[in-house]
C-alpha cells in the first residue's frame, strides 16, 4: 500500500514539475511585456510567413 502511494506521489510530481516550470516561464515573459523589456524572438517569429 505504501509503495503504491509513493509511486503515485512520484508520478504526480513528475507531471507537476514541468507544468510549474512552464507557468513560471510564461509569468516571466508576461512581466517583461508589461514592463516594456524586450523579449527574445523565437525561431518561428523570425521566419517569414508564407
Amino acid at each position: 500500500m505504501a509503495a503504491q502511494r509513493a509511486s503515485d506521489i512520484g508520478m504526480v510530481c513528475g507531471l507537476l514539475i514541468p507544468v510549474l516550470a512552464n507557468f513560471a516561464m510564461l509569468l516571466r515573459k508576461r512581466q517583461r511585456l508589461v514592463h516594456g523589456e524586450p523579449v527574445k524572438a523565437t525561431a518561428t517569429a523570425a521566419q517569414p510567413s508564407a
